[in-house]
């Protein structure tokens, strides 16, 4: 199902958790909810497209072949870049059982960072969607025909086991639980709650049936800027940053961009504009990728760029503007486009011809 807001926010999202990751760290606070918003928006797009009111071993093979089909290929192309490019580099080490479980996409259920993030570190969030995929129809026969209210206290209990799992953790233990897939699963399952969310608040409110969307688009980021600013003025919210802390504000995003769907207002015309569509459609690629156009720059444009003294140059420029050169701004100018291009090619000659060639079996 395409709802061009969400596709928006894709893209805005994306490109803001590849900035973040190149060196411009402004945008930590939205790369945490980014991430958030993918496991919520698929938890939600699924509920709204896939129903099962009787679940069977056949239906569950259906489901899951078609989904885990959207992920393996990707994920084999780029470890293959991945393991080919260190290679000719000559900085390759594998280590057999990191591999084992990269190549299956079980990376992300280990809790040694050497394993979950190993090769292509940002596959860990292929490993945890596939997870969530695999859950859903049990999630969709058993938790969706609940009452809203049983949902919420169902919610509300996770959010504790979260909340406790996350107290008085270090970072590396905290990172852990971050790519660890059940507790990833909660974004996913409130997600899936956003769909009678929606229900509730059009029929009891009568929201979604005005003229357009603008007031709850601002409402949503309004939302999101209270929680940037309350992660930056009060540091002993850290241990929930990841992902508690952006729930209220990604799910007001989501419900909004439902329930205004064709009624966008003055932000979710923007965000349908044709650039932040075509963008939102490689948002995966542009995730998934953004390490291998690391690559690329760190060892193809990098040695020349400093060959033809351009390097040099912007940090003189860096230095009498700003007073100070900023490498990293020089990264992001580089990397961003290198991402984009790569995405967009693989989308084309990969990731199409592939959804193409499974769905005719």
């Amino acid at each position: 199902m395409m709802i061009k807001t969400i596709n928006g926010w894709r893209a805005v999202f994306a490109l803001m958790i590849v900035l973040f990751h190149v060196g411009a760290t402004s945008f930590e606070e939205m790369t945490w909810a980014g991430v958030t918003f993918f496991l919520m928006a698929s938890g939600l797009l699924l509920a709204m497209k896939h129903r099962f009111d009787t679940l069977d071993v056949p239906s569950w093979r259906r489901f899951a072949w078609s989904h885990a089909a959207k992920l393996f290929p990707l994920h084999w192309l780029t470890l293959a870049l991945w393991l080919a490019a260190m290679a000719a580099l000559g900085l390759l080490v594998i280590k057999p059982l990191a591999l084992a479980l990269n190549l299956t996409l079980l990376h992300s259920w280990s809790l040694i960072h050497a394993i979950y993030f190993s090769f292509n570190k940002f596959s860990w969030f292929l490993s945890t969607l596939l997870f969530c995929y695999l859950c859903y129809p049990l999630l969709a026969r058993w938790y969706t025909p609940l009452r809203l209210r049983h949902k919420a206290i169902i919610i509300a209990l996770l959010a504790v086991i979260d909340f406790a799992l996350l107290a008085g953790t270090d970072d590396y233990s905290r990172t852990a639980l971050y790519v660890f897939p059940p507790v990833r699963l909660i974004d996913f399952i409130i997600g899936i709650s956003l769909v009678d969310i929606c229900r509730f608040a059009s029929d009891r409110f009568g929201l979604g049936k005005g003229e357009n969307g603008t007031d709850g688009e601002l409402i949503a980021i309004a939302l999101l800027s209270v929680m940037v600013m309350t992660y930056r003025a009060y540091p002993s919210v850290l241990p929930w940053s990841d992902a508690i802390l952006w729930w209220v504000p990604v799910a007001a995003i989501l419900v909004v961009s439902v329930l205004y769907n064709r009624r966008e207002g003055f932000i979710g015309r923007i965000l349908s504009s044709r650039p932040l569509q075509w963008l939102g459609d490689i948002s995966f690629e542009l995730f998934i990728l953004q390490g291998i156009a690391a690559l690329v720059y760190n060892y193809c444009l990098d040695p020349l760029l400093s060959h033809l003294g351009v390097q040099e140059v912007y940090g003189v420029i860096c230095d009498d503007l700003l007073g100070g050169a900023n490498a990293p701004g020089l990264i992001v100018w580089f990397i961003l486009p290198i991402d984009i291009l790569l995405a967009w090619v693989v989308n084309r000659l990969f990731t199409r011809p592939v959804a193409r060639l499974m769905k005719r079996h």
